[in-house]
């Protein structure tokens, strides 16, 4: 494999014409489905595409290696499903592995970037950081969720030493910078916001609702089940819809909309909730009188990455009805690249996608209220397929223009990989170059971000 060797004056000489070898860090990987897990799979993929090297450090047990020029290797100390203790053992052993990996092979790795390595536990943010003086390290870290408690806040800010911070969204952006700023003791310390994108090809090709109007239109919500993900609110809009539907005359009398909920069984459960969750909504089902099961009325789908294109495929609808403030939403703009209406709750980062958004629920009120206004704004949409169509169609369009993962996200982010390796005297130049190549434009120092979008 080809080399990238270390240059004079402490900066890494690069190989160009042989790209690059990035580290890219999570704590977990596919076949573990999640939002991260999901955008690193597809962006370590497009870089290899590119002809660079990519190492995934992660925790997964069997994590998957998506493609030729991707190498995937893990550590117990990543692994979310053993405790963490964040002592000096832990961190020398961490260290010690992150060295390795680092530096295997004759083809060491100068560019970390991790991803919400401010959740859990500091010691691997810390354990790079103590390795970058050393390994002439450049370290990146995004954001794609912020705890705002005081020990998500502790581990948050010991990622603000590291040298720029991508966060997901820009409501994102201000949380993030409110914590950072607090860790770094810097008033000028800034968030780029950076949307992730989605790979349009894997999307793009699904054929738009069809004209003719079915008895059974698929209601999807691909997410987690855990409770935050809003799965009660969707169960209580479905039955909603099919008491909506047996007061109607006609045709629309014998409408019978179904409810597919993702129900990925490899997934990070942060709290333990899954199981005792998916039991609560099974009575709930049983409660509203509504069947359970595959062709019922709501199915439990098993869901991997590979499932997703088929699940946004036999949808007519999905929904996103979050109960908290959703950093931005990946899954939203694949069903809208899959020319899929997406009717989501208006909180956090999820207006920024373009979906349709439905008030929040107030304080005052319960889920059975929200899923009075999901009904609302899918009945036409299940009742009036042009309407779909003619929605699901504009939303593709949207995702292709302004989230195509490799338009959106990995030209700029190799531009920016670029230029910090090069290291600060190349921020001076003003030559513009085409995106992904190793002649780039200027950019900041690396205690700030690039200039945000």
């Amino acid at each position: 494999m080809d080399q990238q060797q270390a240059g004079s004056g402490g900066k890494p000489g690069l190989q160009q014409e042989h790209g690059l070898h990035i580290g890219l860090v999570h704590w977990s990987f596919p076949p573990v489905v999640g939002g991260v897990e999901t955008h690193l799979w597809d962006y370590s993929k497009a870089l290899a595409g590119r002809g660079h090297r990519v190492t995934v450090f992660t925790g997964s047990v069997g994590a998957h290696r998506p493609c030729d020029g991707v190498r995937v290797i893990r550590h117990k100390l990543l692994d979310l499903s053993v405790g963490h203790e964040g002592n000096e053992a832990t961190l020398k052993e961490l260290r010690e592995w992150f060295r390795t990996g680092l530096t295997a092979s004759g083809d060491p790795i100068r560019l970390v970037h991790g991803h919400n390595l401010h959740h859990f536990s500091s010691v691997p943010a810390r354990a790079l950081k103590a390795l970058q003086g050393e390994l002439n390290l450049v370290l990146l870290h995004t954001y794609h969720s912020i705890w705002r408690t005081d020990e998500g806040e502790r581990i948050a800010r010991e990622c603000a030493v590291w040298d720029v911070h991508h966060a997901v969204s820009d409501f994102l952006v201000s949380e993030c910078r409110e914590v950072l700023r607090q860790g770094a003791k810097r008033t000028d310390l800034e968030v780029e916001r950076t949307y992730l994108g989605v790979d349009t090809r894997q999307y793009d090709s699904i054929p738009e609702v069809g004209e003719e109007p079915g008895r059974y239109p698929v209601v999807l919500l691909p997410a987690r089940l855990i409770p935050n993900k809003g799965a009660e609110v969707a169960i209580l809009m479905l039955k909603l819809l099919l008491e909506r539907a047996k007061q109607s005359e006609g045709e629309l009398a014998l409408l019978r909309p179904r409810l597919v909920l993702t129900d990925p069984f490899d997934t990070v459960d942060f709290h333990g909730e899954r199981g005792q969750f998916r039991s609560k909504l099974s009575k709930l089902v049983e409660v509203c009188e509504l069947a359970e099961g595959p062709g019922q009325d709501v199915e439990f789908r098993p869901a991997s990455i590979e499932d997703m294109r088929k699940l946004y495929q036999e949808a007519t609808v999905v929904v996103y009805p979050s109960l908290f403030d959703e950093p931005m939403g990946l899954a939203p703009l694949e069903a809208m690249c899959a020319a899929r209406p997406v009717v989501a709750t208006g909180v956090g980062g999820l207006g920024e996608g373009g979906s349709t958004l439905v008030v929040p629920k107030k304080d005052d009120e319960d889920d059975g209220e929200l899923a009075s206004r999901f009904a609302d704004e899918l009945w036409p949409l299940l009742t009036e397929r042009s309407l779909a169509r003619e929605a699901g169609s504009a939303a593709r369009d949207h995702v292709r223009a302004l989230f195509d993962l490799e338009e959106a996200y990995v030209d700029p982010r190799l531009d920016e990989y670029w230029r910090l390796l090069k290291g600060p005297d190349s921020y001076e130049s003003t030559a513009c170059q085409p995106s992904g190549s190793p002649e780039t434009s200027a950019a900041p120092s690396l205690s700030t971000s690039t200039v945000r979008r």
